[in-house]
Parts: C-alpha cells; structure tokens; sequence
C-alpha cells in the first residue's frame, strides 16, 4: 500500500495548496464526486483506492504517477524439492511443467482492493491444466473475508488465478476480476456488454449470488473514461478452494 499512501499524500498536498483544502471545489475540478474524495481524504477515510483510478486523477495535477506492473508467469527452479510421502516413490517435479504466479493481493467478490504493486506470495501453477495452457500473464488473488456475491462456486478465502491477457467479454458470462468505478476497487464478477444506440458500451457486473446483489450497471463512456483497462483485469481461469470446512 505504500504507492497508494504516496499517491493520497500528493492529492492532499494539491487541495490543501490549490484549493484551499475544499474538497467540494477540488471534486469539481478534478471530475470526482465529492462523497469519493471525502471518503478518501476526510477524517475517517473509509475507502482506499487503487493506482488506477488515483492515476488520471494525479495527471489534472500535473503530476505522473504510474504503478509499476507484478511480474507475472516468472519460471521456477526446484532446489532440493520437497515431495510429501505419498509421492516418494515417483520421479521428482519438473521445473519446466511449473510457473510462478504473484498473489497480489485480496479482492472481493464484492468491493476490495487489489495492491498490485505488492506482491504477497506466490502460487505454482502447473503448466498443462487445460484452463492454463498457453497462458502467461497471470495473478492470483484472494476472495475477501465477507465477499459472498460469487457462492456457491467462489467462498470467502477462495485463491483465484487471473490472466490480465484476457479481458474478452463478448461472449457474456464469462468471471473476469473487474474495477469498481467509484474507486478502482477489484471484485469478482460475471460480465456482459451490449452497444447502445449513442455510440457507448453497457457494461453489466452480476453475482452467481443474485438474490442478495443485483445487477451493476455502467457506461464506457462515462464512468470508465471509454478504457477498457479501467473495467476489466482479466478473465478468472482457474480456483483453489478451501474444502477443510464443507
């Protein structure tokens, strides 16, 4: 998070200095709502957001400030491998048939957040599962503590893979990581997208768990600045499960 804290710093710096500390005039000026910009630089500062949506922010300033990408599909070296007991009799792993994923960080299937300029761990993905093969941009991220929007299939704690190289969305239904536009927080969603009649794209974000969450829905245009990067991240491939408990 020490990017963001730096990011916020700057953006408090220029609307104490430029505005006066007016957090309504520099929402104005600097085409955020005013209730986003409170919540990220008001006492309780009950939102964080990411690098994404701080960046375009931080260029009204005049000020760049981009963050830097994790290394994705980095190549293993096995040294010493452990093998648990029930494989001590079979030839030991291959370097070549693994690659390393960065977990960057926890998102929910419902709002979180994805730190991506902090790595926390790291995930071995084998290399010839079908739903991975052939990919090489990869992240891991954790499903939040109280993110159930994507349950059955997706449970608080639950790893998702990620390929940033897919973000097709024409063929609906596919589960893409994707961006809130109030604040560029992560969370798991299904994806569907129609043209409208003005030129613009609808972007709708619906929940396995429809019941108890409705249907997002967006424009291209106007909340997501007509970038595609700013909506979606990639297309979920692949789920570690936690099954100690079910």
């Amino acid at each position: 998070m020490k990017l963001i804290d730096s990011a916020l710093r700057i953006l408090e710096q220029a609307v104490q200095k430029d505005f006066h500390g007016n957090l309504k005039e520099a929402a104005a000026r600097l085409d955020v709502s005013y209730h986003t910009l409170y919540s990220w630089l008001g006492p309780r500062r009950t939102r964080t957001p990411s690098l994404r949506v701080l960046e375009p922010i931080l260029e009204r300033l005049g000020v760049q400030f981009t963050a830097p990408s994790p290394e994705s599909g980095r190549d293993v070296c096995f040294v010493n491998a452990r093998v648990v007991p029930a494989g001590e009799h079979a030839a030991p792993p291959s370097a070549e048939d693994y690659m390393a994923a960065p977990m960057v960080g926890e998102v929910g299937a419902g709002p979180g957040y994805i730190p991506e300029e902090d790595i926390k761990s790291w995930f071995l993905v084998f290399k010839n599962q079908p739903a991975v093969r052939y990919r090489r941009n990869l992240i891991a991220v954790e499903i939040g503590p109280h993110s159930t929007s994507m349950q059955p299939i997706l449970n608080p704690g639950d790893i998702v893979l990620v390929d940033r190289d897919d973000r097709n969305v024409k063929d609906p239904g596919h589960m893409m990581l994707v961006l809130d536009p109030k604040d560029g927080s992560g969370k798991v969603k299904r994806v569907a997208v129609s043209d409208t009649e003005d030129g613009d794209c609808r972007i709708t974000y619906y929940s396995d768990n429809a019941a108890s969450n409705p249907p997002e829905i967006y424009s291209l245009r106007d909340d997501f600045f007509g970038d595609w990067e700013k909506s979606i991240v990639g297309r979920v491939v692949w789920a570690w499960s936690d099954v100690t408990g079910k």
